[in-house]
């Protein structure tokens, strides 16, 4: 049974890709990381595919939700073997 947070946010997304990249100002050098959502983790596969030819720090894995029993996490060494599942 969701609890009133999920219902208020309306959790439709169950997966998520994050990917560490430069920041775009040479002022304030360094890295920030950006997370993406996704409904199913085909889709979140097939981003992380897109992007890791690019990129090279990627995590993903699933939200945590109520009614999903355990949170899953991706790091950055599985994800090619998490694509090809």
């Amino acid at each position: 049974m969701p609890n009133q947070r999920t219902r208020r946010q309306g959790f439709t997304n169950r997966w998520f890709v994050s990917v560490q990249k430069p920041k775009s100002s040479p002022r304030s050098p360094g890295l920030v990381r950006q997370t993406k959502t996704f409904p199913t983790e085909a889709k979140a596969k097939q981003y992380a595919k897109e992007i890791l030819a690019k990129e090279t720090a990627i995590i993903a894995g699933t939200l945590l939700v109520p009614d999903q029993p355990a949170r899953r996490i991706i790091s950055g060494s599985q994800v090619k073997r998490w694509i090809a599942e």
